[in-house]
């Protein structure tokens, strides 16, 4: 198996698409071929390796397990990437200790949105610093203020009545008079690259400097993966104007790769959550071979 090790992206034998997988391999590194390969794009010479120790940062963490890893401000949680991520720990035979942070994300040819990011409005205009009126903007659209029970709000905004509402939760963002709605599309493309900074390598001790994409092909019994550095990421994933959506319930779309949406669903219907297509960055890696 010949690998792209300058490009950090290959296709393995076998099925690897899980942070479980991922942790196993790395701690398995003296016998792992793509483990090695990993390493070696993480910058490190395999025989300057004393140990590896990988782990698995979960979603939410408690108090316990952030003293285990050392951590104690605010920040190092809250921005902490909310989906799998591993941390990885490198012993140099001089001794030097090198911590890397991957967040890896899952995907495939049927299901190429991955959630990123989703918190309340209001946590968000805290991060973001929008004002109050975009914040009630986007808590209609997300439910929080249902626009059946402020028909003032609904008109302010939409010009529309309860009425006419298809939903009556909440309020789509192409009902919105034009604007309010250009004020989002400014609000948004203004702040664009520090939203994806927040939203795909997030803040403090457990800010993800690697992005991993795993693609399981069960046909082919083959796991297609990409390893690059967040800059890297964050130079594909920004590409592509703010602009509505093409739905006829249109959200946001922050770039070609990231959607702006409701969470909909249990728990937290209400927030707001951004996904992001992974498999955009296997096309982007492409380029540089």
């Amino acid at each position: 198996m010949a690998y792209d090790f300058e490009f950090g992206s290959s296709t393995a034998k076998g099925g690897f698409a899980s942070e479980d997988k991922v942790v196993e391999k790395f701690n398995n590194w003296k016998n792992d071929k793509e483990a090695q390969v990993w390493l070696k794009i993480l910058g490190c010479r395999l025989e300057d390796i004393k140990e590896v120790r990988a782990i698995g940062i979960p979603p939410q963490i408690n108090k316990e397990f952030a003293r285990s890893l050392g951590l104690e401000n605010d920040e190092d949680l809250q921005f902490k990437k909310a989906d799998l991520q591993v941390q990885i720990t490198v012993i140099l035979s001089n001794g030097v200790i090198k911590r890397e942070n991957i967040s890896v994300k899952k995907a495939n040819k049927n299901a190429n949105y991955n959630q990123v990011d989703k918190r309340k409005v209001d946590r968000y205009q805290k991060i973001w610093k929008f004002d109050d009126e975009i914040a009630t903007i986007l808590k209609l659209f997300t439910g929080e203020i249902e626009p059946v029970k402020h028909p003032d709000l609904l008109c302010k905004y939409c010009g529309m009545t309860a009425e006419e509402l298809e939903d009556c939760r909440r309020i789509y963002l192409n009902y919105l008079k034009p604007k309010y709605l250009e004020k989002i599309i400014k609000f948004f493309s203004e702040k664009k690259f520090q939203i994806l900074l927040d939203i795909i390598k997030g803040r403090g001790a457990l800010a993800a400097e690697w992005l991993m994409v795993v693609r399981y092909d069960p046909d082919k019994n083959e796991t297609k993966w990409v390893l690059t550095n967040i800059n890297t990421a964050l130079d594909c994933f920004q590409i592509g104007d703010v602009k509505l959506t093409k739905k006829r319930k249109a959200s946001l779309q922050l770039s070609n790769g990231i959607v702006m949406q409701r969470k909909g669903g249990t728990p937290d219907p209400t927030s707001l959550q951004f996904k992001i297509k992974p498999l955009l960055i296997f096309g982007y890696m492409d380029k540089f071979k």
